[in-house]
């Protein structure tokens, strides 16, 4: 009985030292891992140029197909924009008006009061400066310079999905902010915010078919994850009232 009991015991005592080495040599290689990993971040660049990279990663593995849209895409800027100079001169003051609504722009589009999940917020008005160009210049120069800040917008944030992501919620919704330059066309009154409207809508609808295209959510469903878009366009609506028409004055008085 004596020797069975033994053997048990240096068997037990056996597994037990097995058990804890193997512990052990796991535990030593995490170690090894991590400060693997902080070398090597150590040695890496103080900036990261991520923020560059990684909006057009996904470019570089994309088949002919979507390089060729993409292309298609620069094209339609650059033709937006030669449009927009046979239609209006680009004058220094309207270069400099497009460059701080902008600025402007982007600067806002960072003052998020509501971030949701899986992309979208709600921001201090950043969509305003860029349709209030629009309506002050027109929907060609307003589509050329949203366009511009659909590329800014890639650069910040590139929450987008493949390559529909990067044309539903980036180049055609941001592009859409031009869309408020019909109210150049429609009476004083009441014309701006109809156009800062039908440019906001057609953004929030830019956004809700992505939803289903690409997230494969149904049509409520995306509606509702993308309703931020009911703040933003609140906001912007509000923010229109109290100083959209000083601001359009100003342009054309400086």
């Amino acid at each position: 009985m004596f020797p069975f009991l033994g053997s048990a015991l240096a068997e037990s005592v056996s597994t037990v030292t097995e058990a804890a080495t193997a512990t052990e040599i796991a535990t030593a290689t995490e170690i090894a891992t991590v400060t693997e990993a902080a070398a090597e971040e150590a040695a890496g660049p103080a900036i990261s140029l991520s923020v560059v990279e990684k909006p057009f990663a996904k470019l570089a593995e994309a088949g002919w197909l979507q390089i060729l849209v993409f292309a298609a895409l620069l094209a339609v800027g650059i033709l937006l924009l030669r449009k927009s100079k046979k239609k209006t001169r680009w004058t220094a003051k309207m270069l400099a008006h497009a460059a701080m609504s902008l600025a402007l722009s982007f600067v806002l589009s960072y003052i998020k009061l509501i971030s949701m999940g899986d992309g979208g917020s709600v921001t201090a008005g950043s969509m305003l400066p860029v349709m209030l160009f629009s309506v002050n210049y027109g929907t060609v120069p307003g589509l050329f310079v949203g366009f511009v800040y659909a590329l800014l917008q890639l650069v910040q944030k590139n929450s987008a999905v493949g390559f529909l992501g990067y044309l539903l919620d980036y180049f055609l919704a941001f592009s859409a902010l031009g869309l408020a330059g019909v109210a150049k066309r429609l009476p004083k009154q009441w014309g701006l915010y109809l156009g800062m409207l039908l440019a906001m809508l057609v953004r929030y609808a830019c956004h809700t078919v992505s939803g289903i295209v690409i997230y494969h959510v149904n049509l409520w469903g995306s509606l509702l994850y993308n309703s931020y878009m009911v703040a933003e366009i609140v906001i912007c609506m509000i923010l229109g009232a109290m100083v959209g028409q000083r601001i359009l004055k100003l342009m054309k008085e400086t």
